[in-house]
């Protein structure tokens, strides 16, 4: 499962966050309502095996407050969305709610957490833009980067993406300065996902994970150390997946905007089959990276990780995913958005799982008509590859129109 430290928590939509929520601290203290309405076309909008084209009407809110000072700030944010389906004659709804706090208790010692809640059907929130404009990373550029818990940027559950999915995680940790050039980060995390539709009861899943790393920094750009992660995850019939290992880090400045952090290491697999019988365990790579850049006009962050990964059937098959993330003012009224995301499952021999892949690639254009009104276009592919027909592939588009409420850009 994917659980992540970005505002979304839902599939590629962490992946989309990750990119634009790492803007400056100057963004704090806001609040604002976005309300959009949009028309558009999609050729199979839920990704299923009897998908059918239709035009659509879409009204969406995307909601942010924020507070705080010099050592506390605290988030709240919420997207909702309700699409109705011309040809279809249905409604279709997606949202996120999400909560976050960073707490610096004094000068060696900061603390984070962070709760959140989405609903998501066949993989739409990937395709969505909307995010907070302040950074929920609790590091900086030159600090230890352990995430609350083990991240796959693109939930590997591909089974699950014809079915409302639900997913409600927490997580929280502490960074603590041992020496001008040591730090010790850890942290926990928690997340329950369950499924509408059929078969819900053997897709459910419980995740809990930690980390513990040390980090030492070695110049003012340059900075090494290692880090032990675990995560159990529980199923129905007695199933479970417990996960551990060790990793090396690396974390480093290339240039004045520029930050790599990377981790490369092995992870213990044990899974247990339950009331379906058997056990096996192995032992696979584990290996995270990102690369991203902040400039005032232009952001971008590309992510890539790879390790056994626990899916919704109750397997563990090795999980490789990829994402790139950008965005760029282009003038004073105008900016343009685009994500691309990629993640693969092996096949797994128990439970009879083959192998699966989703792409999704998204990219919108707006333009300010007035200080709270704007307009643009959007529009989106997204496949998903498994054994035998693979589900139509989506192709869609959109006309929108916004209004902001509250502060203003």
């Amino acid at each position: 499962m994917m659980t992540g430290r970005t505002l979304l928590q839902a599939l590629a939509g962490g992946s989309l966050a990750a990119l634009l929520s790492a803007a400056p601290a100057a963004a704090q203290n806001r609040t604002y309502l976005d309300v959009s309405g949009a028309l558009g076309y999609s050729t199979n909008p839920d990704l299923s095996l009897v998908g059918r084209s239709s035009a659509y009407g879409r009204v969406s809110a995307n909601g942010y407050h924020s507070w705080g000072g010099e050592r506390s700030n605290t988030s709240l944010s919420a997207y909702v969305e309700n699409s109705y389906y011309f040809r279809r004659l249905s409604n279709r709804q997606l949202f996120s709610l999400n909560a976050f706090n960073t707490t610096r208790v004094s000068e060696t010692t900061r603390l984070y957490g962070g709760l959140s809640f989405s609903g998501d059907f066949g993989a739409q929130l990937s395709s969505r833009f909307f995010v907070a404009p302040t950074d929920p990373n609790p590091t900086d550029g030159t600090d230890p980067v352990i995430p609350p818990s083990v991240v796959v940027l693109v939930s590997p559950d591909l089974v699950a993406l014809s079915q409302r999915q639900y997913r409600v995680s927490g997580s929280g940790g502490g960074e603590f300065r041992l020496s001008p050039v040591d730090t010790l980060v850890a942290s926990v995390g928690a997340q329950h996902v369950f499924y509408g539709g059929n078969n819900q009861a053997l897709l459910d899943s419980t995740q809990y994970d930690g980390a513990l790393g040390y980090q030492r920094q070695l110049s003012e750009r340059l900075s090494l150390g290692g880090r032990l992660i675990g995560t159990r995850t529980d199923y129905s019939l007695g199933r479970g997946i417990t996960s551990y290992g060790a990793q090396l880090t690396v974390s480093a400045q290339l240039a004045e905007l520029l930050s790599l952090t990377a981790a490369a290491g092995l992870t213990r697999t044990e899974q247990d089959f339950g009331n379906l019988g058997g056990k096996t365990s192995g032992t696979d790579l584990a290996l995270d990276a990102s690369l991203c850049r902040t400039l005032e006009f232009e952001r971008f962050c590309l992510r890539a990780a790879r390790r056994a990964q626990g899916v919704a059937f109750g397997v563990a098959p090795t999980s490789t995913s990829a994402s790139l993330d950008y965005s760029r003012r282009l003038g004073a009224k105008d900016q343009v958005q685009a994500s691309f995301a990629y993640v693969t499952t092996d096949a797994a021999s128990r439970l009879f799982t083959t192998k699966q892949s989703f792409y999704s690639a998204s990219g919108s254009y707006d333009r300010s008509i007035t200080d709270r009104l704007s307009a643009g276009v959007s529009a989106s592919v997204r496949k998903l590859s498994i054994a035998g027909n693979d589900p139509k592939t989506d192709v869609g588009g959109s006309l929108f129109i916004r209004n902001r409420f509250g502060s203003v850009r």
